[in-house]
Formats: structure tokens, C-alpha cells, sequence
């Protein structure tokens, strides 16, 4: 399945208020409100005035009094301090904060902050080693916002990329009746974050430790950054970078080769990085750290194309100069810190997985391996029968792959499977693994992770990207499976991981899970057994019979998997499902596709999906597939509508459009 992630649009449009290129202006006898005025020797934006409030030292405070006299002001905030307002003189005016200097300041009459007066030549930024407990502070005002961005809700979000745990979060501040905000969120480094994206459609980087203003105002279509070293930031808003996002179409695929995929990379890195230059050479005052950012994106960006191009290509094969080239020129130029782009969390997957796919040897011969090693370590004994045995099994198991590839029909596939069980050599291996126990487990269990080690190893990490890369692989195994690491597994963890975040990240799920795993759930009324249908075969019989006791009423169906990632993110929201619906007293049908019982169960009682109208079902592999025939399955999660007559209805009952379902339960009333 291809990687889906989220698009963004390479031209960033002001979706409300003057926008574009609009110049801001002060109302005609409305003084200096809305007006915003940076330094002049610093080229910061210092303060700006609103009608009833001053934005200054990155706060947003009340004016309780304001003089003016021959265009000077004089202001006092609610929180005593005194601001002083020169007359416009030759464009400039004289500002003082409190018993500060005053300030030679020039009108912010463009949309964003103008270029910088002086060039900074500082480059990296700020690393702090991927600390647990670092944060950043974020203030601002979304001031003056029409109805229709009101419509995006009454809370701030920033989204930004969880590189240990591989999956994005959003954090949500509330907002004021002004469209004021204020929170703190844990930040693990120095990283790409996306602000209220769709609302102010703005992305930006942040750095551990500091506090920032951002102010959008939607009456002048002006933003900008407030706060301490926010150069970048503006810069970013004043020339944001071109949004490559190459990818091979669908109806593309198989026509366009590998090798042509990268020239087009290459293409579209080059025109941006041109663009670079042509706006270096006409704003020789952008700051070193400015263009070091937005080449290290270009380079990302690249790199994450190219590997997404794995999943456009027959049988996910990479041609050999093709990765040589991403490890040569995009990898091995990766900028730290790894969480500065978001597009590296994605390039780090699929690289280092493309990798491990290229070398991975096939499951008989992992078996082998496993076997050989526990004999080098004196753990067991193998008889000479038993080795023997051993032997045989990888060319068995390769003899059976290719008669595989060329059986027809369902029979032969039984056929030839059925004579490879019962195979005296492998039942033998069969039956080693059933006399050794945990440590062959255990050993099979490692060498997966033994494997990608090596392979980091081989690619020049650093020990920060070794322990990310190995616990976002642990992490990624708790998550898909819901169940706790094997024993050895968070041993391996313990030994392997140094970075304290990245073994906090894992073992604080594990735990989560053990703890799951403890509770039991087995004499729920929800959890039906599959008895209920046994020695039935047809999807349709199956379906009515698990239906019948809740004749007369609505049933809604929901076809999920453990293994599937959009199924459970849409369980996470069942208790919202159940509140809304609750006036219309539908029964919750859930039947989980090939899910093994502990990951089934522990999904149920994670999102607690159990009461009086809510029904499991784990069935049998044949008798969920027969279901699934009848149904017409063929996308997870599958939802159906079944009425008080026992009929599947051909109308959509996605609960993730949850207004849309209850208009549709309302006629049924």
C-alpha cells in the first residue's frame, strides 16, 4: 500500500482579509491603530497598536488610556507600563516602551516583515540533543477574523511530525473571543511545524526553549513574528519555499521508469534552487541560516520523493545507481537536527526499509539462522536427525514458493501447502520450535532488528539517528500489533537505546499495553464467540444469523483489522459515535478481519468498545472472508447500514462523517 501523507499547495494564498500584495493602511482619523512598526536598526517588529490593545515584549495588553496631541500618542497598558509615540517624521517615528531607549521605528505597510537591514551570517540551529521535557511557547492573535475562519473552530492547532513515534500529533490552544492563544507544547528539537494549517495556511520552524508571537491579521492581511531571534520565521513568511512534491500518478505507473522518476527530481530541485539564487541575488541580506534551511528542505524533499517512487515501481524494486544516488547525494547531506523537515521522517522510513528489503534473506533461511546461533551459543543441542532436517528445510520452502507462483487454482495451493506440513522434515522443524520454546522466539524476534542495525550502521548514523530510527521500528511494532514487546525484544531496547526520549517513547507504550493486557475482559456480554456459527460457510447465512437477535432494530456494521491504521484511528472516536447517535439506539456490529485474539481484544479495550448494544465478532479466516464476499468488501474500514427488516442497505454509514450519518439515521426514524 502506498504511503498516504498529506499535500500541501505550493503557492500559500491568504484565504480571508486584504491578502497578496495589499498594502496595509491606517484608517483616515482612526489614528495608529492597526499599525504594526519595527525597529529600524534591528529590522524587528517591535510593537503594534490595535483600537484597544498594544502587542509588544510578545504579549498582547489593554490600553486603559491613550493621549494624542499633533500626531504623538501617549499609552498606558493594564499593566503600568508607559508607551510614548512620536510624530511621523520622513516616514519614521520615535517609539519608547516603559523606561526604555526610544526606538527609531518605520510603519510594517507590506503584508509581511521587509528584509532585514543587516546580513546574518550565523548558520545552524539550535540542537539540544532530543531532550525529554523541552517545550516552546507560543502566543498570538488571530485577530479580526471574519465568521467564515471562525468556521475552523475556536482553537489554535499546530501540527508537527513525532519523528520517534513515526506519526504526526496536533496540539490545540483555545482561543479567545478576540482570537487570542497562549500554550506551551513539548518540543523534542528544533522542528517544521504547521500552523493552523487551512485557517492560516502557514508552516514555520521552532526552536526548544524560546517563546513566540505570531499575529494574522485578517482586517490587514498582515503576518508576522514577534519575539526573541525570529528572523528566520519572517523570512519564511516574506519567501516561503517552493512545495516539491514529485510523485509518479497512478496512471502513470509502469510507464515511467526509476531512473526517469530521478531526473525529474532532479529537474524540480534545480528550478527551486535556482529561484534560491535569483532571490539571493536580489536580497543579498538574507540571513546564512535562511538559505541553509530552505536548501536543506529542497534536499529533504527530494529525498522523500524519491522513495515514495518505491511504491509506484513493479515489485518495489529500486535499481542500484538509483539508491546509490539518494545515499550519496541526499542522505549523506542530511541537516540536523533530524527533526528540522518533516519530510524526513518519511525519507528515513522508506530508505532505511528499501534497504533492508534488498537483503533480506527469506523466512526458512532466518529459521536456520536462528537455530545455528542458538547451537554457537550452547543454548541447544540439535540431534543429527534434527540438523539434518534443518538443512533441508530452506530448499523445501524454496521448491514450494516457486510451485506456488505457477499452481491454478485453490485446490493445488492446498494441495502443495498441505504436502509441505506434513512433510517429515518440517514437521521435525515444527516440532523444534515447539521443544525449544521462548529462546528460538526470542532469537527470531532480534534478528530482524539485528538486521536494520547493520544496515543503519553501514549508512553512516549517529548514534542519536541509530536509537530513533530502532525505536520508532519498536514503536511502530507495539502500535500495529496493540500488543506489548516481547520480552527479549524490550531487552534488546534497553541494551541498545541511549537516547533517554527515544526508550522513554517505547517503553511508555509497552506499558500501556501490558497494563491492557492485564485487564480482563473475557466474561463481557460484547464479545461473542464464534461458535455461534459454526459449520457455517455462506457469508450471507453467517451475516443473518449473527443479525437476528437484534431484528427490529438498526445495526450498524463496521469491517475493521488490527493491522489496519484507518480503522483504528476511527475506533479512537467511537465514544463521540456512540454520544451522538445515542437518540437512535443502533446496535455497533464490529467483525474484525484476520486479527490475532490479543491485538483484537486489546483494541476493544483500549477505546473501552463495550456495552449493552455493542457486538464483537473475531471469526474464523474462511467464515470472515465469506462475509466479506457477500458484503462486497474490498477497502478497510467497511461500514453498512442494516435496517429493522435485516437488509444491507446501499447507503454510506462512514461514521467519520458523523453529521452526515445522523441526518441519515433521522429519516430512518
Amino acid at each position: 500500500m502506498k504511503q498516504l501523507r498529506f499535500v500541501f499547495l505550493a503557492l500559500i494564498i491568504p484565504l480571508w482579509g486584504a491578502g497578496g500584495l495589499a498594502q496595509a493602511q491606517t484608517k483616515p482619523g482612526n489614528g495608529i491603530a492597526d499599525t504594526y512598526w519595527r525597529n529600524e536598526t534591528t529590522g524587528d517588529w517591535l510593537i503594534g497598536f490595535a483600537e484597544k490593545h498594544v502587542i509588544y515584549d510578545s504579549k498582547v495588553w489593554s490600553i486603559v488610556s491613550q493621549t494624542e496631541k499633533k500626531d504623538s500618542y501617549e499609552l498606558s497598558t493594564d499593566n503600568g507600563t508607559t508607551i510614548k509615540v512620536g510624530k511621523m517624521k520622513k516616514g519614521l517615528r520615535s517609539i519608547s516602551i516603559g523606561n526604555n531607549k526610544p526606538v527609531t521605528c518605520s510603519q510594517i505597510t507590506g503584508t509581511v516583515l521587509p528584509d532585514y537591514p543587516a546580513k546574518d551570517t550565523r548558520t545552524g540551529f539550535t540542537d539540544n540533543g532530543y531532550q525529554m521535557g523541552d517545550s516552546v511557547t507560543i502566543v498570538g492573535w488571530l485577530k479580526d477574523m471574519p465568521e467564515q475562519a471562525w468556521k475552523h473552530g475556536k482553537e489554535f492547532q499546530i501540527g508537527i511530525e513525532n519523528i520517534i513515534a513515526d506519526k504526526q500529533e496536533s496540539f490545540y490552544a483555545k482561543m479567545d473571543s478576540l482570537g487570542r492563544f497562549t500554550f506551551k507544547m513539548p518540543l523534542l528539537n528544533t522542528s517544521q511545524v504547521f500552523l493552523d494549517w487551512g485557517r492560516t495556511t502557514k508552516s514555520s520552524v521552532l526552536e526548544p526553549g524560546k517563546t513566540y508571537f505570531l499575529l494574522n491579521d485578517f482586517k490587514t492581511g498582515q503576518v508576522l513574528w514577534m519575539g526573541d531571534d525570529v528572523r528566520v520565521q519572517n523570512e519564511l513568511l516574506a519567501y516561503p519555499h517552493d512545495w516539491n512534491n514529485d510523485r509518479i500518478e497512478h496512471a502513470d505507473e509502469g510507464k515511467i521508469s526509476a531512473m526517469q522518476f530521478k531526473a525529474m527530481t532532479d529537474s524540480s530541485r534545480a528550478a527551486s534552487m535556482a529561484k534560491l539564487q535569483v532571490l539571493i541575488q536580489k536580497n543579498p541580506k538574507l540571513s546564512q541560516r535562511y538559505i541553509d534551511y530552505v536548501t536543506g528542505y529542497y534536499l529533504t524533499s527530494q529525498g522523500e520523493s524519491m522513495m515514495q517512487a518505491r511504491f509506484s515501481m513493479p515489485t518495489r524494486e529500486l535499481p542500484q545507481e538509483y539508491m546509490d544516488y539518494v545515499g550519496r547525494e541526499l542522505w549523506r547531506k542530511t541537516a540536523k537536527p533530524y527533526t528540522l523537515y518533516r519530510d524526513f521522517a518519511t525519507f528515513l522510513r522508506d530508505f532505511i526499509d528499501q534497504l533492508h528489503d534488498s537483503h533480506r534473506t527469506n523466512r526458512g533461511e532466518e529459521t536456520v539462522e536462528a537455530f545455528r546461533r542458538l547451537e554457537q551459543q550452547g543454548i541447544v543441542r540439535l540431534t543429527a536427525d534434527e540438523s539434518a532436517a534443518v538443512d533441508r528445510y530452506v530448499p523445501m520452502l524454496n521448491a514450494l514458493e516457486a510451485n506456488l507462483r505457477n499452481a491454478k487454482g485453490g485446490e493445488m495451493i492446498d494441495s502443495l501447502v498441505n504436502a509441505f506440513n506434513t512433510h517429515p522434515d518440517v514437521e521435525k522443524v515444527y516440532n523444534l520450535f515447539s521443544r525449544i520454546g521462548d529462546p528460538i522466539r526470542n532469537e527470531l524476534a532480534t534478528m530482524v532488528l539485528r538486521e536494520n542495525l547493520a544496515i543503519i550502521d553501514s549508512v553512516g548514523c549517529d548514534q542519536n539517528l541509530r536509537d530513533i530510527f530502532l525505536a520508532r521500528y519498536l514503536y511502530r511494532q507495539i502500535d500495529n500489533a496493540r500488543q506489548p514487546l516481547e520480552p527479549a525484544l524490550l531487552q534488546f531496547a534497553e541494551r541498545e537505546i541511549q537516547l533517554p526520549a527515544a526508550l522513554a517513547t517505547v517503553t511508555s507504550l509497552n506499558d500501556k499495553y501490558l497494563a491492557l493486557q492485564q485487564r480482563d475482559i473475557s466474561t463481557s456480554s460484547s464479545l461473542k464467540p464464534a461458535a455461534d456459527v459454526a459449520n457455517m460457510s455462506d457469508g450471507e447465512k453467517i451475516l443473518r444469523k449473527i443479525c437476528e437477535p437484534y431484528r427490529g432494530r438498526l445495526i450498524l456494521l463496521d469491517i475493521w483489522g488490527t493491522w489496519c491504521g484507518p480503522c483504528k484511528a476511527a475506533l479512537a472516536h467511537s465514544k463521540e459515535e456512540y454520544e451522538r447517535l445515542k437518540d437512535f439506539s443502533p446496535v455497533y456490529l464490529y467483525l474484525a478481519n484476520r486479527s490475532e485474539d490479543e491485538s483484537w481484544k486489546s483494541v476493544i479495550k483500549e477505546y473501552d468498545l463495550m456495552g449493552p448494544d455493542i457486538v464483537h465478532y473475531n471469526l474464523p479466516a474462511d467464515q470472515q472472508s465469506a462475509v466479506e464476499h457477500f458484503l462486497g468488501v474490498n477497502s478497510f474500514p467497511t461500514y453498512k447500514l442494516i435496517d429493522r427488516n435485516g437488509n444491507v442497505l446501499d447507503v454510506n454509514a462512514d461514521p467519520r462523517d458523523l453529521e452526515s450519518l445522523a441526518r441519515l439515521l433521522e429519516k430512518m426514524q
